[in-house]
């Protein structure tokens, strides 16, 4: 919805009813808000939010109230609500596989099939709601006793489709405190606007637009060369990049116009030394989540070099899983925990992974290219064929029309590439993210800014009749 024209009139209008009513009125504006905003992208995932919010309320309170009770109390309630919660993910996440190789009539099957897509945003506010669960079991944190708060936590309209995955303990109190939000804060105005016009260029200008590009490579493999499926897989290296980061941008500017601070989900994670240090900088609030929920559980590297291993690969063996039902995102997930296991194997030799920034991308890129398949046979051909096939110089006239690139199209595409890998260079170098620094410019140089990147967005980015914008990837996760 975020690329919708409907957006800015929804928003604009939450806005005005958000701070036109009394303070104590917030949260419920923005928890009905949320609840329009999900209706909207999918009546189903309402319905079954509205449920699983009810449900983690009760047993949240059932958690508290047996652990205070005894030492051990609780736990079983805690068991009981978790497995449920992984049940529901795995059902939605691979129900539709499961059937599909069944010998079911075509009508009843069809019938299953639509029950069980998968509601949007479903995989982010499951996993808030098992953080929420097992940090009560933990006693890390109380039970919301206020439903409505809690839903909100839940439902909170620009983090619902893709996150980032709020904690409890970070979220429910900023939720508490919106009395003091004042509708005319410059700063924070300006760092939301700024944050939103950014996202936007980044998903409309270079992500859409590569896309395209990207979707006939993959789709028409057979009729291009190493040099453009090698290219391909850089370019879909930087689109999921810049529609997620878009995303996540849009999302912490929309929570930051009410007076909430989301987690930053993205930073710069190209510019990353190893893949460790990649996770620590790309989709940071799941990264984290699988950290402290799962690794750290399992025994994280409290138990030797092997146990480490161990623990390190089943942990991307479930990053894979989550991400969807395919082999390829295991393949995709099992990749990543290589690549994380060789350095420790190699970190416990004192030495490194040659290559440093470049060698990480190029092997994040690679991974990237089963992430974007539709299946691993897929995958497995683009690769061989981008591995094998050399480079023609005969054909790069024919491929070039099949990619519908001129020398305009050209332009503009390394232009925003280069953009964003500056901002990030910047970002990167400063420690702060790019809104952040543009704050600290003075105001002629921030209006400059802000206009280039209107004009951009208004010139260069994919939208318009008979166009419809690219679905942001991590909706279907």
């Amino acid at each position: 919805m975020f690329g919708s024209i409907l957006f800015p009139v929804f928003l604009g209008t939450v806005i005005f009813v958000f701070f036109f009513l009394p303070g104590k009125c917030r949260p419920f504006v923005l928890l009905l808000a949320s609840c329009l905003f999900c209706a909207y992208m999918d009546m189903r995932a309402f319905l079954i939010l509205l449920l699983i919010s009810g449900w983690a309320w009760l047993m949240g309170i059932k958690i508290e109230k047996g652990r205070e009770a005894s030492a051990g109390g609780g736990k079983l309630w805690a068991v009981l609500s978790v497995s449920v919660c992984i049940f529901l993910l795995i059902a939605y996440k691979y129900g539709n596989a499961a059937i599909q190789r069944m010998d079911w009539k075509e009508a009843a099957s069809d019938a299953v099939l639509m029950n069980l897509v998968m509601p949007v945003g479903f995989s982010f506010y499951i996993f808030q709601v098992i953080g929420y669960l097992m940090d009560i079991m933990r006693g890390k944190s109380h039970a919301e006793r206020n439903i409505c708060y809690l839903a909100c936590y839940f439902a909170f309209f620009p983090k619902l489709v893709s996150g980032p995955i709020e904690r409890q303990e970070d979220f429910l109190p900023q939720i508490k405190n919106l009395k003091g939000v004042k509708f005319w804060d410059r700063g924070r105005l300006s760092t939301a606007f700024t944050y939103m016009l950014w996202g936007y260029f980044m998903k409309m200008v270079v992500a859409d637009r590569l896309a395209v590009h990207v979707n006939t490579l993959f789709e028409s493999m057979q009729e291009f060369d190493s040099f453009w499926l090698f290219l391909g897989m850089l370019f879909y290296t930087i689109q999921i990049y810049c529609d997620f980061a878009g995303y996540s941008y849009i999302a912490v500017g929309c929570a930051k116009v009410f007076g909430i601070e989301l987690t930053q989900n993205f930073r710069a994670p190209y510019q990353a030394e190893n893949i460790t240090e990649f996770w620590r900088r790309w989709h940071v609030s799941l990264s984290s989540w699988l950290r402290d929920y799962l690794y750290i559980p399992l025994g994280g590297n409290r138990k030797g070099i092997c146990r480490k291993c161990i623990n390190t690969m089943i942990v991307f063996l479930v990053c894979g899983m989550w991400h969807g039902a395919g082999i390829h995102f295991i393949v995709w997930g099992l990749l990543h925990g290589i690549y994380s296991i060789s350095e420790i194997l190699l970190s416990k030799r004192g030495k490194k992974i040659p290559g440093g920034r470049v060698m990480t991308f190029l092997a994040v890129a690679f991974a990237w290219i089963f992430f974007r398949a539709e299946s691993l046979t897929q995958a497995l051909q683009y690769s061989f064929r981008m591995l094998t096939t050399g480079f023609r110089p005969e054909q790069m006239e024919r491929a070039m029309e099949l990619l519908s690139l001129d020398i305009v199209e050209i332009v503009i595409i390394i232009s925003g590439i280069l953009l964003v890998w500056l901002a990030d260079e910047l970002s990167s170098r400063r420690r702060m993210h790019l809104p952040f620094l543009i704050q600290q410019g003075e105001n002629a140089v921030r209006y400059i800014i802000f206009y280039l990147l209107a004009i951009s967005i208004f010139l260069f980015g994919i939208y318009g009749p008979g166009y419809h914008t690219e679905q942001f990837i991590y909706m279907q996760f």
